[in-house]
């Protein structure tokens, strides 16, 4: 046995084509490997990320609460300082609302001290940093004057007077809401107030002893903000154990991360094994592109293996001969897609934050996708050299088996398994932080696998009809003639070409359809579930500032138990209620919403009527409860709570509000309404499974285009032959056009109905909060369907170009001598 070692490089560069296939092939297949596992890992950081900013940065890391004496307070913190090292501490202490006076007539008034506090405040008299800062609310309830020392002298004179803290808060006070914010719905308002700042922990000390019977305390430790799941569980684990000594003594220790980081491990494991199954299909789909480059490979160089099979080269040293030939352009092919993967990270995945040790993992990955691919060359060119130059007829009848099994009998088993798990998917999530459901793989693979039965089928009928395909007589219209039986001559490549089309076509339009779907299910819910994009609860009705008419309106709430009833004003209230598709005029009158019991209505300050209109669904309430026009409410201070829904931001309409002199408490936004980690999980899932769709397209076009470079030669003899018998060069364009476009169109009207029909029946079923409205519905297709088209129609373009272009550049001669 002779292995030709020398001849290999230099032939290798006599077909560049294929060693440029051979490359992008290798890269494409790399690239999935290397995304699976990067995606996955991303998708981790994505969940912290996203958890981490619904929290309050500087309690990330396990922070202490207590209540202590006075004299305790200090004590405390120096042994908290001494305890946890280098790690920086702020602490904060606050005393209770107490009788106080600032040189005038006794108000209630809490103190508090916080390091670097006064540098977090709007200061609207004075500034110095020498003396008491005291919030606005107070110089409402007693003469407060800059200079002056309370409690008979025994406090530091007062230096400014500050804007109070509200929400939403600044990042830096957002851990200490709880003693910053006063609660402004208490009905004794005289002790509704922030906190009164003093300028040290001495004076803090030095408080009278009335005035601090007990101090609230709370201990942050600020720590850089974890990116990934490991620093999260990193800092998670330090921190706990930093303040282990302080929960033994009864502190009540806050550790916020807990189900953060329990969250984000599940969703890196939910999203693993929802991508699993697309990426080894993906990787099959690879595997089978470098036999088929292989085998291309093979057709170029069947003359030269002959010779070297008749100078004693067996199939194992022609395999090896193609080694030699395709292994430098996979392994470059393979590194190429790793760095491809690294780089469009951004691009692709939810983040781009990976924990130390995932681009080695996916290096490994790849090495192995390189081996499989260098190993499936070889084994391609040894078996078709074997069944070529040693037994022609073997494994004739186990290829006509494989045929002829129906692997979509199959694939159509495991998508009728995968629809009664979509069932019973159990998708869930709680309005507020917490465990995430269980989201089942199967359940997400059902889209897919009805797209691949669609696809196995579809080139089933395909061959099928190319196989009869000789009846047709279409000589009228020589172009479609010609059309139909190079399609019929090429029967096993198109059926491959329309095979990876559909799935390609079919996984872009699935992977788009419900990444969109769960985006804008997440959207809409929280927003039917606020009523608005912003909301805080007010004292009474008020009368809205000029800033907020024409976006904003007051709605009343009564609720008893589980029933509720909202008092809305029909001309304000959809300027600043969540869009929904409602007649106006039905606002006018009582209105019964989706499930709530017919009769009257028995809620406090709701009037006795009977609604007779009816509607399914309507903000805050969803699809249970009463809506009443507030004309027919005679004492509006009878309705249980008060609210002001408006159209903007929080900060905005609470800084209206403030400027107006409207208290507020209880201020909530629409993108932090519910927990959408379940939504963007599968938003995550089946954006990668768009991102596969896209190679997939690429490879269904390297298939093409490969397919027509395969049959350069017979294409070109057999379209010299027919111009020189007459036919137009017009005519040449438009057979060849009428070939590729039949194969592109199956492909992407296929592919987009079998995507139309399986995310329709997936998309409402894949609801991972289904009591609240509505349901998530397929997004518009319209813009997808027309890039889908375009980019077909380009891709039948250039391959018609190149076949044409073979069939003018041919010399007759050379053809039919070769």
């Amino acid at each position: 046995m002779q292995i030709p070692w020398r001849a290999a490089p230099r032939a290798a560069l006599s077909s560049p084509l294929t060693l440029l296939v051979s490359l992008v092939t290798a890269l494409l297949l790399s690239f999935v490997v290397a995304a699976a596992v990067l995606h996955s890992s991303a998708s981790g950081s994505a969940a912290v990320d996203y958890q981490q900013d619904r929290l309050c940065t500087d309690a990330l890391h396990p922070s202490l609460e207590s209540s202590l004496p006075q004299d305790q307070v200090t004590p405390f913190f120096d042994d908290v300082r001494k305890s946890v090292g280098d790690q920086p501490v702020l602490p904060a202490s606050y005393t209770r609302e107490a009788r106080t006076d600032f040189g005038g007539k006794l108000t209630y008034a809490k103190f508090g001290f916080r390091p670097g506090a006064t540098d977090h405040l709007k200061v609207l008299e004075g500034g110095g940093k020498d003396g008491l800062w005291v919030p606005k609310s107070i110089t409402l309830t007693t003469d407060v004057q800059l200079g002056r020392r309370g409690m008979d002298g025994k406090l530091p004179p007062v230096t400014a007077i500050y804007e109070d803290v509200r929400d939403p808060l600044d990042p830096w006070w957002c851990a200490e809401r709880q003693y910053v914010v006063p609660n402004t719905m208490r009905k004794d308002n005289d002790l509704v107030t922030s906190v009164v700042w003093l300028p040290d922990a001495a004076s803090f000390d030095a408080l009278p002893p009335s005035l601090a019977k007990v101090v609230d305390v709370s201990v942050r430790f600020p720590s850089a903000v974890p990116e990934t799941v490991d620093q999260a569980a990193d800092l998670l684990a330090t921190g706990t154990a930093r303040v282990q000594k302080y929960d033994d003594m009864g502190v009540r220790v806050m550790s916020p991360l807990v189900l953060p980081v329990e969250n984000a491990r599940e969703t890196v494991a939910n999203v693993r094994s929802a991508i699993l199954p697309l990426t080894l299909i993906s990787l099959l789909i690879g595997l089978a592109g470098v036999a088929t480059v292989t085998v291309q490979w093979a057709q170029r160089r069947h003359t030269e293996l002959r010779l070297l099979w008749v100078r004693g080269s067996g199939p194992a040293a022609l395999g090896g001969r193609a080694l030699l030939e395709l292994g430098l352009p996979l392994l470059a092919g393979g590194l190429l897609g790793l760095g491809v993967a690294q780089l469009l990270l951004p691009v692709y995945a939810p983040s781009s934050a990976l924990p130390p040790g995932t681009t080695p993992v996916a290096a490994l990955a790849v090495l192995a996708v390189v081996v499989l691919s260098l190993v499936v060359t070889w084994a391609t060119a040894a078996v078709r050299a074997h069944r070529v130059f040693q037994a022609s007829t073997t494994g004739t009848r186990a290829r006509r088996v494989l045929a002829a099994v129906p692997w979509e009998l199959a694939t159509a088993g495991l998508g009728v398994w995968a629809w009664l798990r979509v069932q019973d998917s159990g998708l869930a999530t709680p309005v507020k932080i917490g465990g995430l459901p269980r989201i089942d793989a199967a359940a997400l693979a059902f889209p897919l696998l009805v797209v691949l039965t669609t696809a196995l089928v579809a080139a089933r009928v395909a061959r099928w009809a190319l196989k009869a395909s000789h009846r047709v007589s279409l000589w009228s219209k020589p172009a479609a003639q010609l059309a139909v039986r190079r399609l019929a001559a090429a029967a096993g490549p198109v059926t491959g070409v329309l095979l990876v089309g559909v799935l390609a076509v079919g996984t872009i339009a699935v992977g788009t359809s419900i990444a969109g779907s769960q985006k804008t299910a997440l959207e809409v819910k929280s927003g039917m579930f606020t009523g608005a994009e912003s909301v805080v609860r007010v004292a009474d009705p008020v009368e809205l500032p000029a800033a907020l008419r024409g976006n904003s309106t007051v709605v009343g709430v009564s609720e008893v138990n589980d029933r509720m009833a909202l008092v809305v004003d029909p001309a304000t209230f959809r300027d600043g209620a969540f869009p929904h598709g409602l007649d106006p005029a039905l606002l006018t009158r009582p209105l019964r919403v989706g499930t709530a019991p017919t009769g009257e209505i028995a809620l406090p300050g709701i009037p006795k009527v009977a609604p007779t209109a009816h509607v399914t669904s309507f903000p805050k309430l969803g699809t249970a409860g009463w809506v009443v026009p507030r004309d027919l409410v005679e004492d509006p201070s009878d309705v249980g709570s008060w609210y002001v829904w408006s159209a903007k931001p929080l900060r905005e309409l609470g800084d209206a509000l403030s400027d107006s002199g409207i208290t507020y408490r209880n201020g909530n936004e629409r993108s932090r309404a519910i927990a959408g980690l379940p939504f963007l999980t599968i938003q995550w899932t089946f954006g990668f499974v768009a991102a596969i769709g896209a190679v997939l397209a690429v490879v269904a076009a390297i298939a093409l285009l490969l397919a027509i470079e395969v049959r350069r030669r017979q294409n070109a003899l057999s379209g010299a032959f027919s111009t020189r018998m007459g036919l137009r060069p017009s005519a040449l364009l438009s057979s060849h056009l009428l070939e590729l476009g039949a194969l592109a169109a199956a492909a992407v009207v296929v592919g987009l109905a079998a995507s139309g029909v399986s995310s329709g029946f997936a998309v409402p079923k894949l609801d991972p909060a289904p009591r609240l409205t509505p349901s998530p519905e397929l997004p518009n297709v319209l813009p997808l369907m027309g890039a889908t088209v375009v980019g077909s129609a380009l891709v039948v373009l250039v391959a018609a170009w190149i076949a044409v272009r073979a069939v003018r550049s041919a010399r007759m001669g050379e053809l039919i001598r070769g």
